[in-house]
């Protein structure tokens, strides 16, 4: 009888093994495979981050010409961390190829061409005018987000309507792609 007992608690221990491995098995890949179907939705830094995610709700690459005053594009966004811990990130613009400078035509007025953005956790930038080369790539910095929390943002880009003629900036073009930046 104690050999059959022995037997059982064997039986019933590496049954308790086997099912352990197939478990741990089946949530790595689980992770895996999520993570590979959003590959172009997930950025990470390093490994500390692997489960931080944007996922651009449209195409985070602008490419906007032939604006007309009072046109006005509005993008949303979102940055969720499932870490144990709080990331910082930041949000720029990046590869920006504009007409909307003064260096190209003295009349343009690049101030009529702006942006917002307006994120759930309060933070807000209003009126900052596009990008027209490579200085002020910087749209926000030093955000923080904390442990199984989102921030959902809505950037607002605008050809702002003065009333006036505003031929000069008709046939203008920007082109570039903003981008959340997890931080190390």
């Amino acid at each position: 009888m104690e050999k059959k007992w022995m037997l059982l608690t064997c039986f019933f221990s590496m049954l308790t093994l086997i099912s352990s491995i197939i478990c741990s098995s089946l949530v790595f890949y689980n992770e895996k495979a999520r993570t590979d179907v959003n590959s172009n939705k997930v950025l990470k830094a390093n490994n500390i981050y692997k489960n931080t995610s944007i996922i651009y709700n449209q195409s985070n690459t602008l490419n906007l010409s032939s604006l007309t005053p009072g046109y006005t594009l509005e993008q949303t966004f979102s940055i969720t961390n499932n870490n144990s811990n709080t990331i910082k990130y930041k949000i720029e613009w990046q590869n920006i190829t504009s007409t909307w400078n003064y260096n190209e035509n003295n009349n343009a007025h690049p101030e009529e061409f702006i942006y917002s953005l307006a994120c759930t956790n309060g933070e807000r930038i209003s009126n900052k005018q596009m990008p027209t080369d490579t200085n002020d790539l910087l749209i926000i910095d030093e955000l923080e987000l904390k442990t199984n929390k989102s921030n959902d943002c809505t950037l607002t880009i605008k050809f702002t309507s003065t009333g006036n003629d505003q031929s000069y900036n008709l046939n203008k073009s920007f082109r570039g792609t903003y981008k959340v930046i997890i931080k190390e």
